[in-house]
């Protein structure tokens, strides 16, 4: 999908119109996609760009303070320097005008996607296989799909960074195979599989994930898996 380049309001042409346009077709996009239930990486954009928007509309007062002003004269009366404004006042009500169309269109499609999100968090069981071991910084997660037989296995590394004196935690994954399940090898048996491809984990960490409802697994059922691992993880840190 095409995105939304992070300075779309004051990149090219700073027309109202034209702004009006590319906006209108980004969110159209996004709603289809919501309207599929295939949130990433389209929610996250979406919330970045609001942030900037509001963030851009805060500061509009201070944005034009800041323009340059040009030394006009000197009022020796009150000793006061004299600056002529050269902010471009159409230029302005343009940018002051796209900021108040976007705002509400974009509020809104936040609040599908937001519903989305939470409709597929909710339908999301999480579960273990086997015994969790102390050590859960590296292991597996498991995918279940809705009503499927073929899961998905990732492999995880939780860790912790150091940024500006503040511990943060940080959660990489990666694809690591696949698994056909059935009466005759149960999800359960998925372990002891991983055990022997990776000897170096001989107790890992394997949690599952169970999808209650179809998902778009890469848009949405993998996104959202990973932020509830992530949850889990970083409450037993």
């Amino acid at each position: 999908m095409e995105t939304l380049s992070e300075n779309w309001i004051t990149e090219h042409l700073m027309d109202f119109e034209y702004k009006k346009y590319v906006l209108l077709g980004y969110l159209k996009r996004v709603e289809e996609h919501f309207s599929q239930q295939k949130l990433y990486p389209d929610f996250a954009e979406l919330i970045a760009h609001y942030k900037n928007l509001i963030r851009l509309k805060q500061n509009a007062t201070e944005l034009e303070n800041n323009f340059r002003k040009k030394l006009k004269g000197i009022d020796y009366t009150k000793m006061n320097l004299i600056y002529e404004n050269t902010i471009n006042d159409e230029l302005l009500n343009e940018l002051k005008q796209i900021i108040e169309f976007s705002e509400p269109l974009m509020a809104n499609e936040l609040t599908k996607g937001k519903s989305v999100f939470d409709f597929a968090e909710q339908h999301i069981l999480s579960d273990h296989i086997g015994i969790i071991p102390l050590y859960k910084q590296e292991g597996y997660f498991v995918l279940h799909p809705f009503e499927g037989t073929q899961i998905s296995v990732y492999h995880y590394h939780f860790s912790k960074i150091n940024l500006q004196k503040e511990n943060l935690y940080e959660l990489d994954s990666s694809y690591f195979t696949s698994y056909t399940v059935s009466l005759s090898k149960p999800i359960d048996y998925v372990k002891y599989e991983l055990i022997e491809a990776n000897p170096h984990l001989p107790n890992p960490a394997v949690y599952l994930f169970k999808a209650k409802v179809p998902l778009p697994n890469q848009e949405t059922f993998l996104p959202i898996a990973k932020r509830l691992l992530y949850k889990q993880l970083l409450d037993a840190a």
